[in-house]
Formats: C-alpha cells, sequence, structure tokens
C-alpha cells in the first residue's frame, strides 16, 4: 500500500475511533452544514448513541437525529480553541473534520465548559487536550 493509501487509512481509522469516544462524552453539540444556507444541530445523548460504520460512510445515531459522514471525503481532523462566537470573553473549543479543501464535513463542540461563576473547567479543558494528543495526525 502506498503512503497516501496508508495515511487514509489512519485518517478512517482515528475518525471512526474519535466519534466513538466522543458520542460518550456528555454536553457534545454535533454540527453538520455550511451556514448561513443550512446547519443541523444536535446534543449527542450519551445513552442513546451509536456509531457504525458500513463500507466508506460512518453513521452516528441519536435518539432524535442521525448523521452520515462519507470517510472518503474527510482530509483532515483539526482540534480548534478559539473565541466563542456569541460570548467573545470565552473560549470554543470543537473538533473538525474537515475536507481536502478545508471546508467542514462535520465540527463536534465542548459544551458547558464553562461554570455557574464563569470560570473553564480545567477537567474540561484537559479532556479536550488528552483527545487532540491522542488523536493528533
Amino acid at each position: 500500500m502506498d503512503d497516501g493509501a496508508d495515511n487514509k487509512g489512519k485518517l478512517n481509522e482515528s475518525t471512526e475511533a474519535l466519534l466513538r469516544e466522543v458520542v460518550r462524552l456528555p454536553d457534545m453539540l454535533f454540527v453538520m452544514g455550511k451556514g448561513p444556507q443550512a446547519v443541523m444541530e444536535g446534543w449527542v445523548s450519551t445513552e442513546k448513541t451509536r456509531v457504525s460504520v458500513r463500507e466508506d460512510w460512518l453513521s452516528v445515531e441519536s435518539e432524535a437525529w442521525h448523521c452520515h459522514l462519507h470517510l472518503a471525503e474527510v482530509g483532515e481532523i483539526r482540534f480548534v480553541e478559539e473565541p466563542d462566537v456569541h460570548d467573545r470573553k470565552r473560549q470554543a473549543f470543537s473538533i473538525r473534520f474537515l475536507q481536502q479543501d478545508k471546508d467542514p464535513l462535520l465540527m463536534i463542540f465542548f459544551g458547558k465548559m464553562y461554570d455557574e461563576c464563569g470560570a473553564l473547567s480545567p477537567d474540561k479543558v484537559t479532556r479536550f487536550r488528552s483527545l487532540q494528543d491522542r488523536y493528533r495526525l
């Protein structure tokens, strides 16, 4: 197998493994689509969400919604920490599954990163960084 095919295989395996892990975490928001035309958002219910792969398609199925991700289209997994678009005083944390041209296929945002007093949760940041370290390609 050539390096390109080997790298694509690793990317597909990482995509599947990462999604299987993320759906078990609390407060994860899945976002598909590219605004402002259309966007789908769905909170993951950890007990009722499953990930499966059939041929070159990965499915995430929750009780109220599901999505399909064509693995051949995923060109990069990127972990993003940036100012929150809803509150510029806070940071937003997300995982982006991008096409080769860097357009997002699927974005997963870590919700409830701040407590009632507005303090960033060190445990949740550690969880984000741990995933980032383990799934770095």
